[in-house]
């Protein structure tokens, strides 16, 4: 790797611990990879948290997972959260990057369940937790949450983010359609686990029906991506009805008093009532 290059990054990593936001992280990202030939775009990468991947820095989000400037808030709010000993669901693990952070978190005594039903992503993801000796600590899951038990069509984007794999095929204009199984978190799960991580590209739709008995009974902390008008309607019924309340996942973790403050892509955090807000934690 060029010394401008390995430079470049490393300043890049160093940053990510003192981001205040990560607008602005893929145009710095996209700066720093110009500084390396091509030929060292694809390789085996060391997150900031010391995690092995591999990557390709001419896709995204692959080039800011490498410097840890992907989704600074759900990372941030995870590292609050999860203690040793924990369990933790990662609905949407796909290649890795949430799963890895979490394992390494909650230690050998800790649960990770990683749902993963794109068979593309998972292989990722297998490759990953094999590469950092992390496989004994997540059960691989190649199923879709749904709100019954069956079959789904999932769309793999072929030349697109691979994080946007999805059950609806307008939202993967060119991709390959793989055919999975579905089923339901409460009934898949064998107990509750600490907190829930969901980024299914719409698939929350059908995934928070399907974990109703867990959210109303044992009321874990859910880190929530919304995508579109539907999802937030039925994310804020199914978290009122389970008497919680809902929080932006951004600075101070403010309240969200109303469905329409849900944007069409929202990341939140759902809290049960009496729940210690993350900003204190």
């Amino acid at each position: 790797m060029s010394a401008a290059g390995r430079l470049a990054l490393s300043i890049l990593r160093g940053y990510s611990r003192i981001a205040p936001t990560q607008r602005g992280s893929y145009r710095m990202v996209r700066a720093a990879r110009a500084m390396l030939p091509r030929s060292q775009w694809i390789g085996t990468f060391t997150t900031p948290a010391g995690l092995r991947m591999r990557l390709d820095l001419g896709t995204y989000p692959d080039c800011c997972m490498a410097v840890g400037l992907y989704e600074l808030d759900t990372y941030r709010t995870l590292r609050r959260l999860l203690r040793p000993g924990a369990w933790f669901v990662d609905a949407g693990a796909n290649i890795g990057y949430f799963t890895l952070l979490a394992a390494k978190i909650v230690g050998p005594t800790g649960r990770i369940d990683a749902y993963e039903p794109d068979p593309v992503n998972r292989a990722r993801l297998e490759e990953h937790l094999a590469i950092n000796d992390l496989a004994g600590r997540v059960r691989v899951h190649g199923v879709a949450l749904s709100d019954r038990d069956g079959q789904i069509d999932l769309y793999h984007p072929d030349d697109a983010n691979h994080g946007i794999a999805s059950i609806y095929a307008a939202l993967v204009p060119t991709g390959t359609k793989y055919t999975v199984p579905t089923v339901r978190m409460d009934r898949h799960l064998d107990g509750v686990p600490d907190v829930i991580k969901m980024d299914i590209e719409g698939g929350e739709v059908l995934a928070l029906p399907g974990m109703r008995r867990i959210l109303r009974e044992a009321r874990p902390i859910v880190l929530l991506e919304l995508h579109g008008p539907e999802a937030a309607r039925i994310a804020w019924e199914e978290f009122n009805a389970a008497s919680y309340h809902l929080c932006h996942m951004r600075k101070g973790y403010p309240t969200i008093t109303s469905l329409a403050a849900l944007n069409w892509k929202t990341y939140l955090v759902a809290l049960s009532t009496k729940t210690v807000n993350p900003s204190k934690a």
